[in-house]
């Protein structure tokens, strides 16, 4: 047989939910409600009901118009394809309910009850129960329509070492499925006893299992996914434009924005939803690393431009320069030494004496003569000159390296920054 290589385009494809937590936690309600929004106001919705019936109490109150399979032990994995045959037999169904499919592990006849119930001892009697449970998984994994796990929550043990050194210990709160189930899923969500999502890390109120997420869908999903708030059927819209490729990458074109500078950013942030703004606040500081970076190269380059276009005079340009620097500097000496000089002192001239009227003509005098200065001032000491400092040729302009500029601080407002 050959393989065929075509283009990848996007299609359709069912989604696996996982929805799990302790009794009365809201698993059935929220998956109705979730479902719901999943399909829209017309799609089909079919439940199969392991908990005697209790789906039933939600009929005609939430999710709209749905069907319901009354499922009754055993439990085997081979009655829980059979039934989820059914509904795809009877076609049109967009949604496939399992409330609860932790009976498949632990309930009657399930496959923990198969294997104790086994004539073989060791891990032989695993052999065939398992290979039951994985032909189901498989049958839910090819099916055309999407299928939401309700599973029930308990604290799992583990061992550590062996024989007489052996220590068991608690692993956390985990699903009752075998353990690998919750990883095929799509999204899986830990619901708490008021009915939410748990969001909460390991160590904390409820200690679960370090290596199961307690939340785990698609970025683009989890913005419909907020704590301390239900699972509604908003939720159920969001995984379903995600799947059929409505929504758009915001973290990716967040990271495109911030790269063209902060400007940039700050003119694109209000073209943003709450719930867009939401999803990008949990990555602010690497938006905000990137945009730092954008703005730091551009100033670079325009000093880098500015630098090149004062250069262009050459030698000529510094040589003009050093001139006017030294005929300044000697100007500037000159003005200086003028400032510094004592004004010129004044003569100081006395009244003229009177002329007495002699008998005899006498011939005309000789011109009066000023009188002597009875005090002379004697001029200050010039100030002892300094020569000017010598001029030394002016560096060559350089860039100087500008520092990054700070992260700006990035918020959830209508103005980012």
């Amino acid at each position: 047989m050959s393989f065929q290589i075509k283009p990848a385009v996007r299609i359709f494809q069912p989604v696996l939910i996982g929805m799990w937590g302790g009794s009365s936690s809201g698993k059935t309600y929220s998956a109705l409600r979730l479902a719901r929004g999943l399909v829209g106001p017309q799609g089909k919705i079919g439940v199969i009901d392991t908990e005697n019936r209790r789906a039933l109490f939600y009929a005609g109150k939430v999710g709209g118009q749905w069907d319901h399979i009354d499922f009754q032990p055993p439990f085997t994995p081979e009655r829980y394809t059979e039934a989820f045959r059914a509904f795809e037999k009877a076609g049109g169904y967009h949604a496939i309910i399992i409330d609860s499919a932790s009976h498949v592990w632990e309930g009657e006849g399930g496959v923990l009850d198969q294997a104790d119930s086994s004539n073989t001892t060791g891990l032989a009697k695993w052999a065939k129960p398992k290979m039951a449970l994985k032909r189901m998984i498989n049958t839910l994994l090819r099916s055309g329509c999407h299928v939401i796990f309700c599973l029930r929550a308990k604290m799992g043990v583990a061992q550590d070492g062996r024989g007489k050194d052996a220590k068991i210990y608690s692993s956390g709160l985990e699903p009752i499925m075998e353990k690998n189930l919750i990883f095929e899923m799509t999204v899986s969500l830990l619901f708490g006893p008021d009915h939410k999502p748990l969001f909460q890390a390991a160590g904390e109120r409820y200690f679960v299992n370090p290596i199961i997420p307690a939340i785990k869908a698609p970025e683009e999903i989890l913005r419909a996914i907020k704590p301390g708030e239900y699972i509604s059927e908003a939720t159920g819209k969001a995984i379903a434009d995600w799947l059929s490729g409505a929504t758009r990458d915001v973290l990716d074109e967040a990271r495109r924005m911030s790269a063209r500078g902060t400007d940039a950013f700050r003119a694109w942030w209000p073209s943003l939803s709450k719930e867009d703004k939401e999803l990008l606040n949990r990555h602010i500081p690497e938006l905000q690393a990137i945009a730092a970076k954008a703005d730091a190269d551009a100033q670079a380059m325009d000093q880098d431009v500015s630098g090149a276009t004062g250069d262009e005079g050459g030698e000529s340009h510094a040589d003009g320069e050093n001139d006017d620097a030294l005929s300044g500097g000697f100007d500037s000496f000159e003005d200086e030494q003028e400032s510094t000089k004592a004004p010129e002192p004044q003569p100081v001239v006395s009244p003229a004496p009177v002329q007495q009227a002699a008998p005899v003509q006498q011939p005309s005098p000789a011109p009066a003569q000023p009188p002597v200065r009875q005090t002379v001032t004697q001029p200050p000491q010039r100030a002892q000159q300094t020569p000017p400092p010598p001029v030394t040729q002016p560096p060559r302009r350089v860039a100087a390296p500008q520092p990054t500029p700070a992260p700006t601080d990035i918020s959830t407002d209508d103005n980012p920054f």
